[in-house]
């Protein structure tokens, strides 16, 4: 299997870009993350971008040398984000400027040869696949909304509106992370577009307009026709995208 990316990162109508995004493709290990930082103005976009050079470091440090096992690769995704949330932590207690400032996180992991991918995420980022034409979501938001539904008392639809959807319970930067990210396996096949994102888009397109954009744009500057789609529809927050197509290996 091989990737083509398209990546995009817009301010949108903050007064400075809190998200960062990373993709690297190294000794035979590919990795792209997106990161939505919080805590206000420098704050947030330090934890955006030191948590990406944490689960970057920790990554391409140790999976050249692991045995490529699914157990193994995600424990090592998990220790990667654990290390990130330490060191922002750390961070905090050394310069109060950055104390309570954390960040979500999402990404996609594979080795060359695999069939599978690892979708990790923490917080209200998401990862969708576009597979045969049909539209999902792979990971669950930890939003306290997204909980109220899991526990039966709203449906889907009234997620998207409910006053608690941005309010997220997991995240780097906590005090508490219990149990780290979820990580999820995911089966690799020609053609599919993976789309990992900040909530300022995921919270401003739907599903359908998602879906419509994966399927019929060319991956050609196809992360910023959506940024600017979520922009267009009101997103009022930073918007990030990386597109990711599944392609023969030539």
């Amino acid at each position: 299997m091989d990737f083509t990316v398209s990546s995009e990162s817009i301010q949108g109508l903050r007064s400075n870009n809190e998200d960062a995004i990373k993709c690297i493709k190294s000794d035979g290990l590919f990795l792209a993350l997106v990161a939505d930082g919080m805590g206000g103005h420098a704050s947030g976009e330090v934890a955006s971008i030191e948590s990406i050079k944490t689960i970057e470091k920790e990554i391409f440090s140790q999976g050249p040398f692991l045995d490529g096992s699914e157990a193994g690769d995600t424990a090592l995704i998990q220790n990667g984000y654990m290390s990130a949330n330490a060191n922002l932590l750390n961070m905090g207690r050394d310069n109060p400027k950055l104390c309570n400032m954390g960040t979500t996180m999402v990404g996609l992991f594979c080795r060359d040869e695999s069939s599978n991918v690892l979708i990790s995420n923490l917080g209200d980022s998401r990862c969708y696949v576009l597979d045969q034409g049909k539209l999902s979501l792979i990971t669950a938001d930890h939003s306290f909304a997204h909980a109220l539904y899991i526990a039966g008392t709203i449906t889907l639809a009234q997620v998207a509106k409910h006053p608690f959807r941005h309010r997220i319970y997991k995240y780097l930067g906590s005090k508490d992370l219990r149990g780290g990210p979820d990580v999820f396996v995911h089966h690799l096949s020609l053609g599919q577009r993976y789309l990992i994102c900040s909530d300022g888009l995921s919270g401003s397109v739907e599903d359908d307009e998602i879906e419509k954009y994966l399927l019929k744009e060319p991956m050609d500057g196809l992360a910023a026709k959506l940024c600017q789609v979520a922009l267009k529809n009101g997103s009022t927050d930073n918007i990030s995208a990386i597109v990711i197509e599944i392609s023969a290996r030539t």
